[in-house]
């Protein structure tokens, strides 16, 4: 009900059809993701707006004299009228603008002058603060790997690399919090929004609020013989959405299936199986 078709949006221009792509009340579901570009993937296949605009050429363009004009409006803005539609705005045109496609067509000088932007605004409402260019730790931005390490599925003496994220703000988390809450009803938020963990991490090695470790991948999980694809799950079992999302598998009753999963660097849901934002993925159950 909320897609537009193909051929409406091939024939809107870019500026406008970027403003439909911002204003589209999924574009949270980027965050939901190891990243936010394969984010921007998974949004392109539910949401033609989003496929015709990432091959837009002059998209870079458009993007940043709308980031401009949005970061002058929040600067003059004080923290008793800043509202999490303002933050993830910002979320969701910096996530647009390190986009590789977006990020290639910007010069340097260009780089520099939003990275500039962003930090300004960011310092006034602690909010993260867009890195374009990451030469230390120290300038790292959300989702940036700070340390590797490897967990071991059971019976097998291969490991898998996880990692440490650098994390949002407290300000960064509300809204993302508020933001998925609102667009997701029928899903019961468990944990805050974090970089600390995500889904594979938590539904195939530690499944707790206190996991620490990103997994980027969990097909190694499925391929030792401790874990066997079954048909028909129940409660315990973990499921696998196609390279795409991880989670437990919380009841089922009848063809009413709940699972417990982590959604990206958003909160930990506990969700209908097809109410989240990877109802589009293949679905396999896998039990020990």
């Amino acid at each position: 009900m909320l897609n537009i078709p193909l051929s409406t949006a091939e024939k809107m221009d870019t500026a406008t059809l970027l403003k439909t792509v911002l204003d589209y009340p999924f574009m949270i579901d980027i965050l939901a993701y190891d990243n936010t570009t394969q984010g921007f993937e998974g949004l392109s296949l539910e949401f033609n707006g989003a496929a015709v605009l990432l091959q837009r050429p002059d998209l870079a363009e458009k993007l940043q004299t709308i980031y401009k004009n949005s970061m002058e409006k929040m600067a003059v803005k004080t923290k008793n009228n800043i509202s999490d539609t303002d933050i993830m705005q910002k979320m969701f045109m910096e996530s647009l603008l390190v986009y590789p496609k977006v990020y290639d067509m910007l010069s340097q000088d260009e780089k520099e002058a939003v990275a500039a932007l962003s930090q300004q605004v960011s310092d006034k409402f602690q909010t993260s603060s867009l890195v374009m260019e990451k030469t230390s730790v120290i300038a790292a931005a959300p989702g940036d790997i700070l340390e590797y390490g490897y967990v071991y599925p059971p019976l097998s003496t291969t490991g898998v690399l996880v990692c440490k994220r650098q994390d949002m703000t407290s300000t960064d988390k509300t809204a993302t919090n508020n933001y998925f809450d609102a667009t997701y009803p029928t899903a019961t938020r468990l944990g805050t929004a974090t970089y600390n963990y995500n889904c594979h991490s938590y539904a195939w090695y530690l499944s707790s609020t206190g996991n620490t470790w990103w997994m980027d991948e969990a097909a190694y999980y499925m391929t030792y013989g401790y874990y066997n694809k079954v048909t028909n799950p129940t409660a315990g079992d973990k499921v696998y959405y196609n390279g795409a999302h991880s989670g437990n598998v919380t009841s089922v009753s009848g063809s009413n299936i709940t699972v417990t999963s982590k959604w990206g660097a958003a909160g930990l849901y506990r969700h209908p199986i097809n109410d989240c934002p990877y109802y589009l993925y293949t679905k396999t159950y896998w039990r020990h």
